[in-house]
């Protein structure tokens, strides 16, 4: 539902997509720490980044990068690792965002992007790496927001309890306007869209976003 209180509807003359965590680990079936719902938003994820670069908005490709002794990991993932799974991983293929979503050709430099300097791959579309959960945790995201400038986000991605939930309330704590894509972000429940709605996230299908650019 389209949030309609003048100070959390979204402003989509102002808007950016925020991407989360779309890594073949994470979406593909051979990744080590995939799920099927994150496969499955992949299609309309894809179409929506090109509904943003043909309406030359503003989108920020957000992903994670763990070591194999864990140490730059959640807590909670440390353990895994430490016993040899290994999951996006800087330089390997699981670490690398899925086929479809970056520009055809794009190559990004994982030692580099640890840096913390967003990577950028064309005026109005970047690459960061997040030290944890939420896309604004230590990253320089909301300046990249504040220099495009960008009133409202957009926020797909994987997986809803832990990233993107976290991302979406770290936005609000930055009195950003936020819509959450149902049909992008894997792992959202009916319910999770409900309690969104009532802090003043906007809940919209891709297609309803892409109408509101047109």
């Amino acid at each position: 539902m389209l949030q309609q209180d003048p100070h959390t509807c979204p402003t989509f003359d102002s808007c950016a997509l925020i991407v989360i965590d779309m890594q073949n680990d994470f979406v593909q079936p051979e990744g080590t720490a995939s799920r099927p719902e994150a496969l499955e938003i992949l299609p309309q994820t894809i179409t929506l980044i090109e509904t943003f670069r043909k309406a030359h908005k503003h989108i920020a490709h957000v992903m994670r990068l763990y070591n194999q002794n864990g140490q730059k990991a959640e807590p909670c993932r440390r353990a895994q690792l430490e016993n040899g799974t290994e999951f996006v991983i800087p330089d390997t293929w699981g670490a690398q965002i899925a086929d479809g979503l970056l520009p055809k050709g794009t190559v990004i430099d994982h030692e580099v992007l640890q840096w913390g300097t967003p990577i950028s791959i064309s005026a109005k579309e970047c690459v960061l790496y997040k030290q944890s959960w939420s896309a604004f945790y230590k990253t320089q995201l909301e300046w990249y927001l504040l220099e495009a400038p960008a009133k409202t986000v957009i926020v797909t991605g994987t997986w809803f309890a832990n990233c993107v939930r976290q991302t979406i309330y770290d936005a609000m704590s930055c009195h950003l306007r936020v819509v959450a894509v149902h049909d992008c972000i894997a792992g959202i429940t009916d319910k999770d869209c409900a309690d969104l709605e009532k802090v003043g996230c906007s809940v919209l299908t891709a297609k309803e976003i892409a109408a509101q650019l047109k």
